[in-house]
């Protein structure tokens, strides 16, 4: 084998997290032929083999997703006990925090296990760059005093048929997917604010085919063996599709891998919703997309390509009370749904239809100019 680099990926049965995955390895091989992959799982703690393998690998990059969190090590990077046992430099690629409320202010100090700060350093003493998928993830390590760090993007923008290509707007609606976001698993004003956006949106478009998008897999055994503690995150969703079925409105499961993700997408002419990955798949292939966002993830797109981008949060308590209230009173609501995000999605694209779609052509040189930090970012790799 020639020299190679060790990715650690996250993707067990999210439709998106295999996309970033997918995506990256094209990055890879158009910008770094120089190198293999060696694709392992981020969960699964080295043994002997594996530490040897990674200790021979030119770089160990912990590929992205939302994986900035408080337990990123070693709750989403397993990796292994003794971080000196690691001789190999380690760096991220695309990475994100997760911050529910998401806004600019919790940046400045937000909370980082002190394994996780550990990591962190061990990365930047490696003397390689650190790749994040957005500016508020970059401000988030800005203020842990993490300087030698780029936005990149998630890998994800990143389809190199499309970059530079001019933006052909949709003439017509022929199929318009709405896909579900996962704050209804916790909120009961969440779920119905999907609820009645998905009636509006289905209403709105009586003419066009709608079809509501599941990126988790709605089978209980399919999803519980890659999560086993998300029961309740799997009943929702299931609950959420009997609805559907009651409502005469079609649904489709595409979880599990990047190419169902793709070619579902591929045949879609709006995207409108709360997933973050079909939103940025569908502007990577210059289609029309508008994103709802639910957390910090969502809120974060905005300032990486702009676009059409609305809140589906008006406020999420945060606040000593709502926290104990939480854990204590089952059902505790701490979401305040925003009431008029489909007045705000209708408004939004007959705007951009009456105006040559002007956000998303803005959206797409956003991604063209973000796709030269990425390849400088490949190139500083060893």
């Amino acid at each position: 084998m020639k020299d190679y680099y060790v990715i650690l990926t996250g993707s067990k049965n999210n439709a998106g997290d295999f996309l970033i995955k997918h995506r990256a390895k094209k990055l890879f091989a158009a910008l770094r032929p120089d190198r293999e992959i060696v694709d392992l799982d981020a969960w699964k703690p080295f043994d002997a083999a594996t530490l040897e393998l990674v200790n021979n690998a030119k770089a160990l990059i912990l590929m992205g997703g939302p994986a900035l969190q408080m337990n990123m090590y070693p709750g989403i990077y397993a990796l292994t006990a003794n971080l000196d046992a690691i001789t190999t430099p380690i760096t991220t690629m695309g990475i994100g925090w997760k911050s529910i409320n998401g806004s600019w202010q919790d940046t400045y100090d937000y909370p980082l296990s002190a394994s996780t700060q550990q990591l962190l350093n061990k990365a930047v003493n490696s003397g390689l760059p650190l790749s994040v998928r957005d500016f508020h993830t970059f401000n988030v390590l800005a203020f842990k005093g993490i300087d030698d760090v780029m936005m990149t993007g998630c890998p994800a923008y990143y389809d190199l048929d499309f970059i530079g290509k001019p933006f052909n707007p949709p003439q017509t609606f022929t199929k318009v997917a709405f896909s579900l976001g996962v704050a209804l698993v916790d909120s009961p004003a969440m779920e119905q604010a999907m609820k009645t956006q998905i009636l509006q949106l289905k209403q709105w478009f009586a003419d066009s085919e709608f079809e509501v998008v599941f990126h988790h897999a709605l089978n209980a055994d399919t999803f519980l063996k890659a999560h086993s503690k998300g029961r309740s995150h799997n009943s929702k969703h299931r609950a959420l599709a009997d609805w559907l079925v009651g409502e005469g409105i079609s649904y489709v499961d595409i979880s599990g891998s990047a190419e169902r993700l793709m070619e579902y997408y591929a045949g879609v002419d709006l995207h409108i919703g709360y997933r973050v990955h079909a939103h940025i798949f569908m502007n990577s292939v210059r289609k029309a997309s508008v994103l709802v966002t639910e957390d910090g993830r969502g809120r974060a797109v905005e300032k990486v390509i702009g676009g059409t981008v609305i809140d589906g949060v008006e406020r999420f308590k945060a606040d000593f009370f709502s926290k104990v209230g939480s854990k204590l009173v089952p059902g505790f609501e701490r979401y305040v749904a925003n009431p008029l995000v489909f007045r705000e999605i209708k408004v939004a694209l007959i705007y951009e239809q009456q105006n040559q779609w002007r956000r998303l052509n803005v959206s797409h040189c956003m991604i063209d100019e973000n796709f030269e930090v990425m390849k400088d970012f490949l190139a500083r790799l060893p």
